[in-house]
């Protein structure tokens, strides 16, 4: 059971403009499927459709079955899956029962699913039996013996142990006879971000806060139940989840979901769905732009591919607008999705020299050291304040007070400068974070990891320019007198200790010392600076 409710200020606030309401998800939902019964509402690249109707009755089969095995409102419920189409049915069905959804993305490893479950205290998990060439059937045995709570296991397809139920087992039996009407300033979401901690942190939304940023975006865009969203980015993380699942099922359009990212099977898929619209961070974007380029194909239904999480280089902006393809940035974070986006009216330069205009109801500045707001043009901290924002981290409130400050603002820890016309552009990162590929890399949690190796004896790990991911991971290491490490020792080390594959670094540098200040500190900006060039696995520096 969460505890956290937005504050007295925040109420009065969002209910008195209007931007508060009292619908909850599942009533949103719930709408949708009474409109469109019939209409597709989510398919994948294995080619199955599910209509809302569809969705809507194992949705409630699914929340009958965890209902009997003890599920009830406010119990976190985690979904660890791919891109597939039953994410839609099991984020429903925990609505249905007035539970809150916890999406983790497959990337994760069982380390990480094992701490966000015990963080949590999540009573169910749906998983996947393989997927790529992981059997999380064999991480759910392997950390069952670390779970504070035993959760009740949904299982999609097979792995190479048999536990708790499968997922048709799951949707057979009898409909949830009443579903539980559940307040919309309830916690809806629990969504772990990894930030400068060493430890994910779990961010908590209300109904009122996950719907308010969707139907923002949603009206900005004029996306309506006429739009057809391609979904490529993990939809068990934030962007995903928040504008590929909710944001569909809330306007009653239809979502097609790949699980396996590649740019000829991205366009194929966009084509055949008619996808009008999607998301993704800069590699999906030069991936696709190099296939049409390649093979000539385009795609006249797409109006917007929208853009976060790296820098857009403007030469992949003109190349994507010479075929067709209209790029706009999107920018948020987990606390805070999204807060601003490239307009429909905005010129394309705006994608990338800017990182948008807040959303309607969402204010946003750059502060200076002191929290006072900076005129326009000005570097500073970037905050911002709206009916979106979170309403705290899960059992942390030192750190919620440190990021949501007694005025609602949300202080992101990202350096930015704000126009005098409300254009945000942000120019670094205060948080000690690597964001690869759009995914967040805490740099702690992997230096905490290497420093348990017997040959390390200080670990520094910084993010290096790279033109496809924005930023690789690069260890920098002094080893122990005597010792020595190899990249693939340094990498199959954070392997069996759980760490996801996306979080390993793709560099490693030997060195005689770090940089330090005077009291100790490590200067990353130093080993950044002369580590912007590198190339090769292993470097001695």
């Amino acid at each position: 059971m969460i505890d956290l409710k937005p504050s007295p200020t925040a109420r009065e606030r969002y209910y008195q403009a209007g931007y508060w309401q009292r619908q909850t998800l599942a009533q949103r939902i719930a709408a949708s499927v009474a409109t469109y019964p019939d209409k597709t509402a989510a398919s994948d690249a294995s080619g199955h459709n599910i209509s809302y109707r569809e969705m809507d009755d194992n949705a409630a089969r699914l929340a009958a079955f965890w209902q009997a095995h003890g599920i009830v409102a406010g119990d976190v419920v985690t979904m660890h899956l791919p891109n597939w189409w039953q994410t839609a049915v099991v984020t429903f069905a925990a609505f249905k029962l007035g539970a809150v959804i916890n999406p983790l993305p497959p990337t994760y490893g069982w380390k990480d699913l094992a701490f966000i479950m015990n963080k949590s205290r999540s009573k169910a998990v749906v998983v996947p039996g393989r997927f790529r060439s992981v059997d999380y059937t064999e991480h759910l045995v392997r950390i069952a013996p670390e779970l504070q709570v035993p959760p009740c296991i949904v299982v999609i397809g097979s792995g190479n142990v048999a536990v708790g139920n499968t997922f048709e087992e799951a949707v057979s039996g009898p409909r949830l006879a009443r579903a539980h009407n559940a307040a919309a300033d309830d916690p809806a979401l629990l969504l772990f971000t990894s930030g400068s901690e060493s430890k994910p942190k779990g961010v908590v939304h209300t109904h009122n806060t996950a719907t308010y940023g969707e139907r923002a975006l949603s009206g900005t865009l004029a996306l309506d139940q006429n739009d057809v969203c391609f979904m490529a980015s993990p939809v068990t993380h934030t962007s995903g989840f928040m504008h590929g699942i909710l944001m569909t099922l809330m306007t009653g359009a239809t979502v097609s979901l790949l699980d396996i990212f590649k740019g000829g099977t991205a366009v194929d898929q966009m084509l055949t769905s008619r996808a009008s619209w999607t998301m993704g961070a800069t590699p999906f974007l030069s991936d696709v732009v190099d296939s049409l380029e390649k093979t000539g194909k385009r795609l006249p239904d797409l109006r917007y591919f929208l853009c976060g999480g790296a820098p857009i280089p403007e030469v992949l902006v003109r190349r994507a607008h010479r075929l067709g393809v209209r790029v706009m940035s999107i920018y948020g974070s987990t606390e805070s999705p999204p807060h601003t986006v490239t307009w429909p009216a905005d010129p394309i330069e705006a994608a990338w020299q800017l990182d948008g205009r807040a959303l309607p109801g969402v204010e946003v500045c750059a502060v200076d050291e002191d929290g006072k707001p900076l005129p326009p043009g000005q570097q500073g901290e970037q905050w911002s304040r709206g009916p979106h924002a979170f309403i705290g981290y899960l059992g942390e409130p030192e750190l919620t007070a440190r990021a949501l400050d007694a005025e609602g603002w949300y202080h992101s820890g990202d350096l930015a400068t704000v126009s005098a016309k409300g254009g945000v552009r942000i120019v670094g990162r205060i948080k000690d974070m690597i964001i690869r590929g759009g995914q967040n890399i805490s740099a702690r949690e992997v230096e905490d990891i290497l420093l348990e190796h017997p040959a390390c004896q200080a670990v520094a790990v910084v993010g290096i320019p790279d033109e496809r991911l924005g930023e690789l991971g690069c260890a920098v290491v002094v080893c122990q007198p005597g010792k020595t490490l190899s990249f693939e020792e340094m990498k199959q080390f954070l392997i069996e200790r759980g760490v996801a594959r996306f979080k390993l670094p793709e560099h490693l540098v030997l060195r005689d010392a770090l940089p330090s200040t005077p009291s100790g500190k490590v200067q990353k900006f130093k080993l950044r600076e002369e580590l912007k060039t590198l190339t090769g696995a292993t470097t001695h520096v």
